[in-house]
């Protein structure tokens, strides 16, 4: 059992996202380090990208920041191979496929490794070519993270299940990352469906936002992604606290914040 199978394994698990160097390399790292002491069982690090089609305005925008800040596929390495000296929680590389392509393919799943990078999620790697693209992780010791969009069909999944590792990561609906959605029965029946293919952990996300959606989601799945809730919580956030809002944030997302109010009897 890998890393990332075995901490999403006993369920209610919190999977944030947060693209690397946004704004900065030290805000990304502080609002990491924050996630993680927030109660993150993984933690999802976007690389920087000029072109995130299948994001929202949210996280679009941290894209710019990062790439403004000088991030890249090097750099979030770097940052990743930090954050692994300073916490013990898997981390999921999360990229479009041209950034690890300009790196090189190869070189990027050793570096990744060495980085201490428990998986990857390529978001668009073309479906003939992804056993070619995803072999290399696989062989690095890496885990493949496959998308399963309310457009795969069952025939599709099957095959995509053959390459996956670790997790699944569920889109809860169709078009970009964002913070409305969330987890309907739509999304409960796609659960079925992937569990009839897989014993592998499901986490959903897109429109994953706040804590009713969470606890929605580990209703039905072992992990709840949230990206563009807490990317739009932290911007603005000076670097001094960015550490204590994503902690606070994650917190609040696991129902922790609610429930210690409501024994001191206060509001939350």
């Amino acid at each position: 059992m890998t890393r990332l199978r075995e901490a999403l394994a006993p369920g209610k698990a919190l999977i944030p996202y947060l693209t690397a160097s946004d704004p900065s390399e030290e805000a990304f790292f502080e609002a990491a380090l924050g996630a993680i002491e927030g109660g993150a069982r993984v933690l999802e690090v976007g690389i920087p990208f000029s072109e995130p089609v299948a994001d929202g305005p949210v996280i679009q925008a941290a894209h710019q920041r990062a790439l403004r800040a000088g991030g890249g596929a090097a750099s979030a390495l770097s940052q990743v191979r930090r954050l692994r000296e300073a916490a013990g929680v898997p981390i999921v590389l999360f990229s479009y496929l041209n950034p690890v392509l300009a790196f090189g393919l190869q070189r990027f799943a050793r570096e990744a490794r060495d980085a201490g990078a428990d998986g990857i999620l390529l978001l668009d790697a073309p479906p003939a070519e992804e056993g070619d693209v995803l072999d290399p992780f696989r062989e690095a010791g890496l885990d493949t993270v496959v998308l399963v969009t309310p457009n795969t069909t069952r025939e599709r999944a099957a095959e995509l299940l053959r390459r996956a590792s670790g997790f699944v990561y569920l889109v809860s609906r169709s078009g970009v990352t964002g913070a409305n959605g969330g987890a309907g029965d739509h999304v409960r029946e796609r659960v079925r469906m992937v569990r009839g293919l897989t014993d592998l952990p499901v986490a959903v996300g897109f429109g994953v936002a706040d804590s009713a959606g969470v606890s929605a989601v580990w209703q039905m799945a072992e992990g709840a992604v949230v990206g563009s809730a807490l990317v739009n919580r932290l911007e603005g956030v000076p670097l001094s606290g960015r550490r204590a809002e994503a902690r606070d944030f994650v917190r609040e997302l696991s129902g922790a914040r609610t429930c210690m109010a409501a024994r001191e009897g206060v509001r939350p």
